[in-house]
C-alpha cells in the first residue's frame, strides 16, 4: 500500500511551542510562531489571548535568537522585534515599552522584588548586560561590560547577587565560556564586585542558576569529553560535582540565548536534568544531599528541552516532542509527564519512526545518522534525500521532523547525517572538524550514501542532497568532490565564498573560521580551496538555489554568482530570491514556493514517477 502523501498544509501548520512558563495549573504563557512572527500567548482557565501586539514579533536579537521573555509574579517582559523590551501585566492586561528602540536586546530577567530587569544588549560591536527599571520611566544603563559576549543573567532569590555567562573572541561559547557572580545593590542598582567562578578556554561553563533557598549556584561545566552538573556553595565558596557526565551531554550548544536543560525544585532538594545521548534525551532527578540520580520515564517523547520551574507548585515543566509530534508544553506530576494546553495531533501516519544508524567513514571513524524510510513498504533501493545540517556545530535529533514525513510520504528515503563536527556525541567527535571543514564532513556525506547503497537501501542512480547555510556549503563541496554521485541538490543561502564570509560575517562568528579552517590571512590558499565559488567549474550536477532578499549573514550576491557561473556552463540551475526573508525562511507563502519548486526539481532530475 502506498503511503498517503503529507499535504503541504500539514507540513507548514505545526510550528510548535518555542518556550513557555507555567504560573499554576490553569495559567501559562508561551511563545509560538505564526507565519514567521513570534507570538506570545496567555491562557487562564479556558481562555487564550495574544499578549504581544500584531506589530511586535517576539524575538531575541542576539546570537541566533532565544531568550525572548521572562516572568515574575504577574509581570511578563519580552523582546519586541529584537530591539526593545516590553512589559505586560496579566492583572491589568496593559502593554508598556520599558526600553527605547535601540540596538538588539535579549534574555530579560526580572529581579525578585519586581523593580529591575537585567538584559543582554548589543549594538553589533559592543555587548553588555544592561539594567532598566521595570516601570520603564528611566533610561537603561550599562551594568556589566568588558567581555565580547554575554548570555542571560540570573538573580539570587535575595536580590543581592547575580550570575552570568561571558566569553571572548576567538572562542565560541562551547569552547570556553565562563561564569561570574556579582554583588549588586544601591538605590540605582550597581555592581559592587564580581568573582570568576568557573570556566576557561577549553572548558566551557554555562547555565547558572541559584537554588530557591539561596544556598547554592548550580551550573554546567565541560569535564573534558562530556559535561558535569556542579554546585557552588555561596557561603563556603566550595564546589561539588553533583552529576558527572559520562557518555552523555547535559546541554546543547549555545547558538541562542535562553537555553535551560535543568531546573531546581522549589524546595531546593532536587535538580531535574536532561541527558543528551545518541541524538535522543532522557529525564533524570538528582538528590542534592546524596547525589543519587533517578531516571524518570519520559516516553513516548525522545526529545526534551527547556526544563524550568513553575511559579507555584513543585512539578518541573518542559517541552516534549517526537519525530511525529511538534513541541508541546508538559509538566511532571507524580513522575508522569502530562501535556498542558491543547494537545497537538500526532502525525504518526505521515511521519515514519526513525532509526539511528552508524557506519564507518572513509578513514575508519564512526559516523552517525538518522534514517527515515517510507511507511508501509518493505522494498529496498529507495530514491534517497540526504539532509545536511548547518552550524556546522549542530546536530539532527529525534525531535519533530515534518520534512522527513513530507518527503518519505512521496517515496523518498530521508537521511539526516550527523557528520563529524556535530554536537551531542562528545568533544572529540565535535572537534574532529577542527581545521577540516570542507573535507571531513564532505567525506562523511559520501560514506553515508555508500553505506546505504551497500545495504541495499538507497538507489545509487537516484540520490540528492538538501542543505542550507553552512550545510549548503557542504552540499556544494560534496558536489565538487564527488561529481555524478548525486542526481542533483537543493541549496539555500549557502556560504560560497569563505574568504568574503570571514571578512564580513557578524560578530558572533567572526573568528569561527579560524577553528573550522585556519587564519584567513595566513591560510588564504586553504580558504580559497574550500570555497565553492572559486571552483564552480567542478560542479557538474543540477542545482536548485534559494536565498532570502534580506539575508545579512550571507549576502544574496553569493548565490547569484554561483547561478551566473553555472548557467554560463549550461549546468541545469535555478535561483529564487525570496522577498522579505533573512537567513532562514519563515513566511508561509515563501515556504510554499520553496517546497513546490523543490518537489518539481527532484521529480525532474531523480525521475520520480
Amino acid at each position: 500500500m502506498k503511503p498517503k502523501k503529507m499535504p503541504l498544509e500539514v507540513l507548514l501548520s505545526h510550528p510548535g511551542v518555542r518556550d513557555f512558563h507555567v504560573w499554576d495549573d490553569t495559567s501559562l504563557v508561551w511563545l509560538e510562531d505564526q507565519d514567521g512572527i513570534g507570538c506570545l500567548k496567555y491562557r487562564s482557565g479556558d481562555g487564550i489571548e495574544r499578549i504581544s501586539s500584531l506589530a511586535d514579533s517576539v524575538r531575541g536579537g542576539i546570537l541566533y535568537g532565544g531568550g525572548e521573555f521572562a516572568v515574575r509574579d504577574s509581570k511578563v517582559v519580552f523582546c519586541a522585534n529584537r530591539n526593545r523590551l516590553v512589559a505586560w501585566d496579566k492583572h491589568t492586561n496593559v502593554l508598556a515599552p520599558i526600553t527605547p528602540v535601540w540596538g538588539r536586546v535579549a534574555a530579560p530577567s526580572i529581579s525578585p522584588d519586581g523593580k529591575w530587569v537585567l538584559f543582554v544588549f548589543s549594538d553589533g560591536e559592543n555587548d553588555l548586560i544592561g539594567i532598566v527599571p521595570l516601570h520603564g520611566m528611566d533610561w537603561p544603563r550599562q551594568l556589566i561590560k568588558g567581555a565580547d559576549f554575554y548570555l542571560q543573567a540570573v538573580w539570587h532569590p535575595g536580590g543581592e547577587y547575580i550570575a552570568w555567562v561571558e566569553w571572548d573572541h576567538p572562542l565560541m561559547p562551547w569552547q570556553g565560556s565562563r561564569i561570574k557572580i556579582g554583588e549588586v545593590g544601591g538605590m540605582q542598582l550597581r555592581l559592587f564586585s564580581e568573582n570568576w567562578i568557573a570556566g576557561h578556554e577549553g572548558s566551557a561553563a554555562h547555565q547558572p542558576q541559584f537554588s530557591p533557598n539561596g544556598h547554592w549556584l548550580s551550573y554546567l561545566e565541560q569535564n573534558g569529553e562530556w559535561e558535569d552538573l556542579v554546585l557552588y556553595d555561596l557561603k563556603k565558596k566550595t564546589k561539588r560535582t553533583l552529576v558527572q557526565g559520562a557518555d552523555f551531554m547535559l546541554s546543547t550548544p549555545d547558538w541562542v540565548q535562553g537555553l535551560h536543560s535543568y531546573s531546581w525544585d522549589n524546595e531546593s532538594r532536587f535538580l531535574y536534568y536532561i541527558r543528551y545521548a545518541d541524538a535522543q534525551t532522557t529525564l533524570w532527578r538528582v538528590n542534592v544531599r546524596g547525589g543519587k540520580s533517578t531516571r524518570i520515564a519520559s516516553e513516548p517523547y525522545p526529545w526534551l528541552s527547556q526544563l524550568s520551574r513553575p511559579s507555584t507548585g513543585d512539578s518541573p515543566a518542559l517541552l516534549v516532542s517526537s519525530p511525529s509530534l511538534p513541541r508541546q508544553m508538559a509538566a511532571l506530576h507524580n513522575d508522569k509527564l502530562e501535556i498542558l494546553g491543547d494537545i497537538k495531533e500526532e502525525l504518526s501516519s505521515s511521519i515514519p519512526a526513525p532509526c539511528q544508524i552508524r557506519w564507518k567513514g572513509l578513514d575508519g571513524g564512526d559516523v552517525f545518522g538518522i534514517l527515515y524510510l517510507p511507511v508501509g513498504s518493505s522494498r529496498n533501493h529507495w530514491p534517497l534525500l540526504v539532509d545536511v545540517h548547518g552550524g556546522p556545530t549542530m546536530q539532527r535529533s529525534f525531535t519533530y521532523a515534518p520534512e522527513a514525513g513530507f518527503f518519505t510520504s512521496r517515496g523518498f528515503a530521508y537521511l539526516q547525517v550527523n557528520y563529524r563536527g556535530s554536537s551531542g556525541f562528545g568533544k572529540r567527535y565535535r572537534d574532529a572538524l577542527q581545521g577540516k571543514w570542507g573535507e571531513i564532513e564532505v567525506d562523511d556525506i559520501y560514506s553515508a550514501v555508500a553505506y546505504l547503497i551497500e545495504k541495499g537501501i538507497a538507489d545509487k542512480e537516484r540520490m540528492a542532497m538538501l542543505g542550507n547555510s553552512s550545510g549548503g556549503t557542504t552540499v556544494l563541496n560534496t558536489l565538487r568532490k564527488y561529481p555524478g554521485v548525486f542526481c542533483c541538490a537543493v541549496c539555500s543561502y549557502a556560504i560560497a565564498d569563505l574568504i568574503l564570509d570571514a571578512k564580513q560575517t557578524h560578530k558572533f562568528e567572526r573568528f569561527y573560521h579560524r577553528y573550522l579552517i585556519g587564519d584567513p590571512a595566513r591560510d588564504a590558499e586553504l580558504f580559497e580551496e574550500r570555497s565553492p565559488l572559486f571552483h564552480v567549474d567542478e560542479i557538474q550536477d543540477p542545482l536548485l538555489l534559494f536565498h532570502g532578499s534580506d539575508d545579512r549573514a550571507v549576502m544574496p550576491a553569493q548565490s547569484q554568482q554561483l547561478y551566473d557561473s553555472l548557467k554560463k556552463r549550461n549546468i541545469p540551475c535555478s535561483l529564487t530570491i525570496l522577498d522579505g526573508e533573512g537567513h532562514g525562511f519563515k513566511k508561509e507563502e515563501n515556504l510554499r514556493k520553496y517546497y513546490r519548486m523543490t518537489l518539481d526539481f527532484l521529480a525532474e532530475h531523480m525521475k520520480m514517477k
